[in-house]
């Protein structure tokens, strides 16, 4: 039984930035009522409620959150649950890098690359500039990861649950375009993420991620 919230939270399994509240939610072990999308009955009040129609989306007694980051930081000021925003400002500025790293560069690339996973209709040029761009990002990430079980300090934080679900597809999307083992060549990435994959809010949200990949791949 988690901590009563009276929250909700419209929700879609397969979205990263979804998932990364979701994280956040299970590590805090908040009980919060998932919506999730598509759904035709939730369609009218998501409408009217998310002028940006875009999950996730989180509804707190009359106060609308949107955005994931923003939705984090939100559930922290709140107090609730364990904290995950290190206390010290420099480890703050750096769980706040991660979250960036993720959602402008790394983000930015895939979903470019969403757009062109049936090779039918695949722009190679458009590929091979986003996976430059996708590439030189993980660079990024690499030099600034330690290759540790957290990316900040000795437990998890909020940079944990924007850089879980990225990850996830950044090694999933990876042999729709030729790369067998993508993150072979990110060493201290690839650790982290084994490492990181133990803990039991990142798990949980790693095993919806796959089970909706799997359902839109079939699908």
């Amino acid at each position: 039984m988690g901590i009563t919230t009276g929250m909700k939270m419209y929700n879609a399994q397969l979205s990263p930035y979804a998932a990364r509240c979701r994280m956040a939610i299970y590590a805090k072990d908040l009980d919060v009522e998932f919506l999730d999308l598509p759904n035709p009955d939730l369609e009218e009040e998501f409408n009217r409620l998310a002028p940006m129609h875009k999950v996730p989306l989180l509804v707190d007694d009359g106060i609308v959150v949107p955005e994931s980051e923003t939705i984090c930081e939100y559930l922290e000021d709140k107090g609730l649950g364990v904290p995950l925003r290190p206390k010290d400002p420099a480890a703050t500025a750096r769980m706040r890098l991660f979250g960036r790293i993720g959602d402008l560069y790394l983000m930015d690339a895939m979903g470019e690359l969403f757009g062109q996973i049936n090779p039918a209709g695949r722009d190679a040029k458009l590929v091979a500039q986003e996976m430059a761009e996708l590439q030189k990002a993980m660079g990024w990430l690499e030099a600034y990861l330690t290759g540790g079980k957290y990316a900040v300090g000795e437990s998890l934080t909020l940079a944990d649950c924007a850089l879980v679900p990225v990850i996830f597809f950044f090694e999933e999307i990876g042999p729709m375009f030729g790369s067998v083992n993508p993150l072979q060549a990110y060493p201290k990435t690839e650790a982290y993420f084994r490492a990181i994959a133990e803990e039991p809010s990142a798990a949980k949200v790693l095993a919806e991620l796959d089970a909706a990949l799997r359902r839109m791949m079939a699908g």
